[in-house]
């Protein structure tokens, strides 16, 4: 096989994978409306407590090389001034408690981090990113924040997966083996407005539009931007129960819109089921509720509504967080009322 024959075919390979094999390049999590920090650095700290998630997406279950994909991210606000940040959260230590609350009207300097590894057949791709958002009074119950995150990423082709007609092709082996890997420095920004019920943010992912570049082969192909707009919204029904309409739409260079409608209903603030439409032909449901502390766990379950719904039957995604928040000194709560 000559020299050229081997890049137009390495070529071939790489515009499947940058096309829209993914539908999209970038991840995408049903529990995103839950965790909007996954895609916008700018939402972060909302609440006084740090918020710690790892989540998991296993698609097209039964087939080999479905995708995977892993999620963990970590956010918390900075201690400014001697100003504790973190506020009591869950001090009467129930089994099933209540959200943290959206904290508004003040000033805020808030970090966090990521990491995540997404499959699909022969390709892989793992990033790890650091963000920093400052969020700032727009009124005494809404804030306005923006953040940008900075992170590495590695894209990849696992050569264990990839079957060759000539399997002895020498030539060809040793092409893959140079360029089946590239690293590259990216982007994420975004901005959000939110208060205690409401939320509405704005985001852009890969923002540097890197080239994919294997082994010197121009693929034509660029790591797209991403925009995701998410917003939502809590309507209190009565002591009980709380509804909260979402809306997320999803755009990509050369690709359809992608809108996503659905709703979950909240008990009590502590446990919730919540269903969503994809304008892709795709319904979920996901339940989920804070148990055990300051842990929640949530699991969602996603089928296709369109003519490939068999080959897209079985798409599971659980997610595991925790609230961490400051510890209650009681020994002063008491003082305090002994001394009123």
């Amino acid at each position: 096989m000559k020299l050229t024959q081997i890049k137009y075919s390495a070529l071939m390979i790489l515009m499947l994978c940058m096309s829209n094999a993914w539908s999209q390049q970038e991840y995408y999590f049903t529990n995103t409306i839950n965790n909007p920090y996954s895609v916008n650095p700018a939402a972060s700290g909302m609440a006084s407590v740090i918020h710690i998630e790892a989540s998991g997406r296993m698609q097209w279950l039964g087939y080999s090389g479905s995708p995977r994909t892993m999620l963990l991210t970590a956010n918390g606000q900075l201690k400014m001034k001697g100003k504790e940040t973190k506020t009591s959260f869950n001090a009467e230590d129930k089994s099933f408690f209540r959200n943290p609350t959206r904290s508004t009207g003040t000033v805020k300097h808030i970090i966090g981090g990521k990491a995540m590894n997404d499959a699909i057949g022969p390709f892989a791709k793992t990033s790890v990113y650091g963000s920093y958002a400052i969020h700032l009074p727009f009124t005494k119950k809404l804030n306005f924040g923006a953040g940008i995150g900075i992170g590495w990423s590695n894209f990849r082709i696992n050569q264990n997966r990839i079957v060759l007609h000539q399997e002895d092709d020498q030539i060809y082996n040793e092409f893959l083996t140079a360029s089946a890997s590239q690293n590259f420095l990216d982007a994420n920004a975004g901005i959000v407005l939110y208060g205690e019920n409401f939320f509405g943010g704005l985001s852009m992912s890969q923002v540097f539009k890197n080239k994919a570049n294997f082994g010197g082969v121009d693929t034509g192909n660029y790591f797209e931007r991403h925009f995701f707009l998410l917003m939502k919204y809590k309507f209190k029904i009565n002591e009980d129960f709380n509804l909260e309409p979402s809306t997320v739409i999803k755009y990509l260079k050369n690709a359809p819109l992608a809108l996503d409608l659905g709703a979950r209903i909240l008990y009590h603030d502590a446990a919730w089921f919540g269903f969503q439409y994809r304008t892709n032909n795709a319904f979920n449901i996901q339940v989920g509720a804070n148990l055990i502390k300051n842990f929640y766990i949530s699991y969602a379950y996603e089928f296709s509504t369109g003519g490939i719904r068999i080959s897209r039957n079985g798409t599971h995604e659980i997610n595991l967080g925790i609230y961490i928040g400051k510890k209650r000194n009681t020994k002063k709560e008491i003082n305090e009322k002994t001394e009123e």
